[in-house]
């Protein structure tokens, strides 16, 4: 068999149906050559029952409890395909989309996981902060690699979960490949998504993350940064509690990784993952080109350290860092201040560089800079095409 979708649901039956009809439509593979696993996450609503009697031919993994995003697992378990396309239960791929990621992985094997560009009902789009990361609503993976890993790892209940597989696939020596021509949509259904623990989960998580993977130097940067900015977040939104909680459980996990022994990464995939070689040559030959001194950063975003490192080792002063979001307003970022785009634009700077390299977001916010800003910017993230459109840019760091 050629291709399993493994779908995680908890109470979300009429999305989960909507989404099992359309990946009938849409798989375009002979029927006999994909099916369908259906982990049920304790759902009460009859969504088991539902599943079973409209489309008898899914398999139905029913657990007894909620084992959040990490209950893949068990559908990895029963997967019979020789690859597998994790989806939320209100996410699907387009059509043509599931022939792109099998044909590429097929003639690259070192290439563990095909992502694909998410585009959300209003027509924005979804990605992580980091490009060469799973997403587990859009993700097509060798199983062989998920074998290997053991697939998620159960202490990441949500958030960061894919970072943690992804990580321990990269660490084996694969890539994991995005493309925009590879299209998935997510319905972004409501339902089960509170506030309060997916602050402590974004903040207890990324910590795990950099206890688990780097190095002690850039391990002390990144958690100086992530703590700021996951707990400012939490803050805004009324949830000072929950980063405390956060704070305190990361604390407990970080001793367990010293025990344990770490999994730290190698310089190479450790490039992969945060580019900050890539991203110092990029800035360096960026202030060549335009004779750019006098930089803001665009934005406190999670990759904002290799930025500002990136920055310094060119020679250039980073007067302020430009993010619009409320929750940072009056802090600082390593001595530059923390203002609203049009602020930090008026400080005498001669050229923004764009520090967010989500893939969902990297262009919107260049577009917003350029409206208010005609100097040199630059941006650190392209995208990719299975096949590159017309008269588009090589791959690599775009400068304008």
């Amino acid at each position: 068999m050629k291709l399993s979708y493994v779908i995680i649901t908890r109470n979300r039956r009429d999305a989960l149906l909507a989404t099992l009809a359309k990946l009938e439509q849409n798989t375009g593979l002979p029927r006999r050559s994909w099916e369908t696993i259906v982990v049920d996450n304790a759902s009460d609503d009859g969504s088991p029952e539902a599943t079973a009697k409209k489309f008898r031919s899914a398999k139905i993994i029913r657990l007894a409890e909620n084992e959040g995003m990490p209950a893949r697992n068990h559908g990895f378990k029963k997967a019979r395909g020789r690859y597998v396309c994790m989806l939320d239960d209100d996410s699907y791929p387009t059509e043509g989309a599931i022939a792109k990621s099998l044909a590429h992985l097929e003639q690259n094997p070192k290439t563990a996981a095909v992502v694909g560009r998410v585009v959300l009902p209003d027509g924005g789009l979804e990605g992580p902060a980091l490009p060469c990361v799973l997403l587990g609503g859009a993700s097509v993976v060798s199983r062989a690699v998920l074998d290997r890993t053991g697939g998620f790892a159960p202490e990441f209940f949500r958030q960061a979960e894919e970072y943690d597989l992804s990580f321990r696939i990269l660490r084996l020596g694969h890539r994991i490949e995005r493309f925009e021509d590879i299209v998935f949509r997510h319905d972004k259904v409501a339902g089960g998504r509170g506030g309060a623990l997916v602050h402590r989960m974004d903040l207890r998580n990324n910590l795990i993350l950099l206890e688990r993977f780097l190095p002690k130097p850039l391990r002390r940067a990144y958690r100086h940064d992530w703590v700021r900015r996951y707990s400012a977040l939490a803050r805004h939104d009324g949830h000072a509690d929950a980063a405390k909680t956060a704070l305190f459980e990361a604390l407990v996990w970080a001793r367990r990784e010293r025990s344990v022994g770490r999994q730290t990464l190698d310089d190479a995939t450790l490039e992969l993952v945060f580019g900050l070689r890539a991203q110092a040559e990029a800035v360096a030959a960026w202030r060549d080109r335009h004779g750019v001194r006098r930089v803001a950063i665009a934005d406190f975003s999670k990759n904002v350290f290799a930025t500002w490192r990136a920055c310094r080792q060119a020679g250039l002063d980073v007067v302020a860092v430009a993010d619009d979001r409320e929750a940072f307003t009056g802090m600082s970022y390593r001595g530059a201040r923390i203002l609203t785009t049009a602020d930090a634009l008026v400080r005498g700077v001669d050229g923004v560089v764009v520090s967010n390299i989500n893939p969902a977001q990297v262009e919107a916010r260049a577009q917003q800079v350029r409206q208010q800003f005609a100097a040199p910017l630059l941006t650190l993230w392209e995208p990719k095409f299975i096949e590159p459109p017309r008269g588009a840019p090589e791959a690599g760091a775009r400068a304008a």
